[in-house]
């Protein structure tokens, strides 16, 4: 796998002597990872259900790793939402947010429902969970995946940050922003990133995510407020 030289160049000069572990990792065929929702079973209930080898996910006590023959995704259990396909790094997101039951949540990016999932399934679906895609053409998808895992207590909604922030102000518990990035997690996964990725769509993406931050930090409520408490 090449790397974009100017990627290189850009991460020694940045990390230093760390940067060789990181180019090394990035060179490293996908992990394929599973979480599952506790709506539904545990992870020990899945384990009965299904003969796998499964390597759990340090940082996600609902996550394991995938053996590369297994096919989860073809799996009656897949359909059913027992369990949602998620790269490994991507489940530290939603740990790291960290809802807890009973509070107003916001996922600002929310299509196709990886990191709404997870956070339906932190809160234990007690509270609400808003989950926002500006694409419309990606809505349908996040409905289904929402459906499937079980949320009840979720609305979706399709509108810029901007006008979420003006029409509700300051009044969510917790805003989850993934925002638009130059794509150096997918090199791993897809020649076309690798090949599209320069340094004129980093500081592109940069002003991107600062104007999201931004006006992100106006929708979340300064007093924590757990409004949905039993």
């Amino acid at each position: 796998m090449n790397l974009p030289d100017q990627f290189i160049t850009r991460m020694q000069a940045l990390l230093g002597s760390e940067a060789e572990a990181l180019l090394a990792a990035l060179n490293q065929p996908p992990l394929t990872g599973l979480r599952v929702n506790p709506l539904k079973l545990s992870s020990d209930q899945l384990s009965v259900l299904v003969n796998w080898s499964l390597e759990p996910v340090p940082w996600c006590p609902a996550g394991f790793i995938v053996p590369e023959n297994l096919q989860p995704g073809k799996h009656p259990y897949h359909a059913a939402g027992l369990y949602y396909l998620q790269e490994p790094s991507a489940m530290a997101v939603a740990e790291a947010l960290a809802p807890a039951p009973g509070e107003l949540v916001l996922d600002l990016a929310a299509a196709p429902g990886g990191k709404a999932t997870h956070l339906a399934a932190l809160t234990g679906d007690r509270g609400l969970l808003v989950a926002n895609e500006l694409e419309r053409s990606r809505t349908a998808a996040l409905a289904s995946n929402l459906e499937r895992w079980g949320v009840r207590n979720a609305l979706i909604t399709n509108a810029s940050v901007e006008r979420l922030a003006e029409r509700w102000g300051a009044c969510f518990d917790r805003v989850l922003v993934d925002a638009p990035c130059s794509g150096e997690g997918m090199f791993r996964k897809s020649d076309a990133a690798r090949q599209e990725w320069s340094a004129k769509t980093v500081q592109g993406c940069s002003v991107r995510q600062q104007r999201l931050l931004a006006t992100a930090a106006d929708l979340v409520d300064p007093i924590f407020d757990n409004r949905f408490a039993e």
